[in-house]
């Protein structure tokens, strides 16, 4: 939560003020519907925009003198760039996928809290459009503090994500994360030059060396483009280790290195599904260098990958819009048809390689719909190479969620979260792990590794559908997970399961640029572990858990994926 959200919040309940309205009812629980787009047909006449900025006056309790100095010091996103996401404009045919996909690319820029487009038919075939957008708060003063499965972190900085009202976003920040330090400076440019092109740019300075790099892309932004392309740079040191029973092992330094370039383009077929190829060449290079905490024979070897990349994806659009299922009164995309992507090529020695190798990466991903705001979403995939006749770093994984909201007695979400991963030949950086910041929040974190894991969380989410002082959402969970790690060549029948209850609370600044919750949870060991005490405190932003890939993240995450990594937290909580 930033400084200033908090400031207002202060400012709201200190000032004398009577008890605030309430802007919200129970009526936003309700699942948004998209049955107006499906039924509307004709020929776009105008478009208009209207505009909102972070709290609006024409509410009430939000013509007030905070707030009107808040808006007067926000600048507004500019109508040419509410405009420039529209997929569809004057003289356009109605087309509703075109039309929720506008909603979708205004609402995942960062620094729009809400957008709807609305089709108002005319006589005569003809229909406008009426656009309508609320800004975030996107000028964010940030101090963070907070512990995570017995590890503290602090977090300081300041961040916009929307310059000017040009939707640009620069942040400067420090962090420490036990004993690991960080500055950095961040920029990006979704629209370089007024082109379809973005550039993300960084560059950090750790206790242990420097990172910078650079992203140019242009991505595939609706299911329509026909072209894409990305061309990528980047350098790293960091600082690995490997826990065991939630201790530090062993420690190296990684020096990384890595250029990507592709292009992408969408096969002439039918819009269900659509269909992608992609061409590309990928390099990559690690370099490891021992420090005074490396322990013998856990150094890992030196390896080059170059070589051509092919890829294929298929994306069957059966798009809905949710509400609180992971954020708090904000509209969440999910894709319940099928999304299949295929990835991978020949590492060469005549491209560079330190030997031949195949890299291949394979994911699946389906959803199913059994009523209003009740769906179930499920993800496959295996990745790794063969070099020689044999597997290296090879991960098979699964994942399966349930989200069933119910509105008796109250508002309430019920989450069930399955995972599994198999291991084989990891590589010496990498390690499955379970623990306090993997989504087992009775122990501490990297408590259990090894090279099979199985985790169940099931969460019951509370929410109050109402903005207290027109800033904030306020929730409250209770929750039950268990999971394991086995070694390798031994199951989980020969590990014990470890299990934790416990309860918290959730925060959401509902005028900030994420709509991610802040959590308060405390929860109790049901079996022994790493640790003095069974009890475990959490304070920090985001859900507890991923939907997909909560303990394999570290095994399937490139060093180069934290350069498009938008939280700052998770760029310096990395592995």
């Amino acid at each position: 939560m930033g400084l200033s959200a908090l400031a207002a919040l202060v400012l709201a309940s200190g000032a004398g003020a009577q008890t605030p309205e309430l802007a919200s009812s129970s009526e936003t629980f309700v699942s948004p519907s998209t049955a107006t787009y499906a039924r509307t047909e004709g020929t776009i006449d105008r478009v208009y925009v209207f505009r909102t900025n972070v709290f609006d006056p024409n509410v009430r309790g939000e013509d007030w003198w905070p707030f009107r100095i808040a808006n007067r010091i926000h600048v507004m996103t500019r109508e040419h760039v509410v405009r420039r996401e529209l997929l569809v404009g004057p003289d356009d045919r109605w087309d509703p996928i075109e039309a929720l996909e506008s909603e979708r690319n205004l609402r995942s820029s960062g620094f729009i809290r809400k957008a709807e487009i609305r089709p108002m038919p005319k006589p005569g075939g003809k229909l406008d459009l009426g656009v309508e957008t609320q800004d975030s708060w996107t000028l964010q003063p940030q101090v963070s503090v907070g512990t995570e499965g017995g590890d503290r972190y602090f977090l300081w900085g300041v961040e916009e994500n929307n310059l000017l009202g040009l939707g640009k976003a620069v942040s400067l920040f420090h962090g420490q994360f036990g004993s690991q330090k960080r500055n950095e400076a961040r920029y990006r440019d979704p629209r370089l030059a007024g082109s379809r092109h973005r550039l993300t740019g960084l560059y950090a300075q750790t206790d242990k060396g420097d990172e910078i790099g650079a992203l140019i892309d242009r991505p595939f932004f609706s299911l329509r483009t026909p072209w894409a392309m990305s061309l990528l740079w980047t350098r790293i040191i960091q600082q690995d280790t490997l826990y065991a029973d939630a201790l530090e092992t062993s420690k190296f330094l990684q020096h990384y290195a890595s250029v990507q370039a592709s292009v992408g383009a969408r096969l002439d077929t039918d819009d269900d599904p659509v269909q992608r190829v992609g061409f590309g060449t990928h390099y990559e290079r690690s370099r490891f260098e021992r420090t005074v905490d490396t322990q013998p024979g856990t150094l890992p070897g030196d390896r080059t990958l170059s070589g051509p990349t092919l890829g294929y994806s298929l994306i069957q659009p059966r798009f809905v819009k949710e509400t609180y299922i992971d954020k708090m009164q904000r509209v969440e995309d999910f894709n319940l048809g099928n999304e299949l992507s295929i990835w991978g090529g020949p590492m060469l020695d005549s491209w560079g390689s330190d030997r031949d190798r195949w890299i291949l990466r394979v994911q699946d991903q389906q959803g199913y719909h059994v009523g209003e705001g009740r769906f179930f979403l499920g993800q496959a995939g295996v990745a790794g190479r063969v070099a020689g006749g044999r597997l290296e770093n090879s991960l098979a994984y699964g994942s399966l969620n349930a989200f069933w909201k119910m509105f008796w007695p109250f508002p309430q979400t019920w989450v069930v979260h399955a995972e599994a991963n198999a291991g084989h030949r990891l590589d010496g950086e990498h390690q499955l792990v379970l623990g306090g910041n993997t989504g087992l929040r009775g122990y501490k974190n990297n408590s259990f590794t090894g090279l099979k894991s199985a985790l169940v969380n099931v969460e019951n989410r509370v929410f109050s559908t109402r903005e207290y002082f027109h800033l904030v959402h306020v929730g409250a969970v209770a929750f039950f997970e268990t999971g394991a790690i086995a070694g390798d060549g031994w199951g989980f029948r020969d590990s014990r399961f470890k299990s934790d209850v416990g309860f918290g609370l959730r925060f959401a600044p509902s005028r900030s640029a994420t709509g991610s919750v802040l959590r308060v949870d405390a929860a109790y060991a049901l079996n022994d572990g790493p640790g003095a005490s069974r009890w475990v405190v959490s304070i920090r932003g985001g859900q507890a858990f991923q939907i997909f890939n909560s303990t394999n993240r570290n095994v399937l995450r490139s060093p180069s994926a934290n350069l498009g990594e938008e939280s700052a937290g998770s760029r310096l909580r990395r592995q």
